[in-house]
């Protein structure tokens, strides 16, 4: 495992060098890569706040009762 993080080191640091031009396969594929990414965090963040939120409903009666309440005055 060393030496592939070595190789890829090295590889990053010749190409930082000599300059090449990145391909624009490789600039869409980690641009999609980078989307899904953001997608999945934004996803995992969104599901713990309702879940975090329909934990605290049903631990505590209070916010049980001011929910009801707040459903009927409407």
């Amino acid at each position: 495992m060393n030496a592939k993080t070595n190789n890829s080191v090295k590889e990053v640091k010749e190409t930082k060098d000599k300059k090449q031009v990145v391909s624009p396969e490789y600039v869409v594929k980690q641009f999609n890569q980078d989307v899904r990414n953001s997608i999945l965090v934004v996803s995992v963040l969104v599901n713990l706040f309702f879940l975090i939120g329909w934990l605290v409903i049903q631990v505590s009666n209070r916010y049980d009762a001011a929910l009801i309440n707040y459903l009927q005055n409407k």
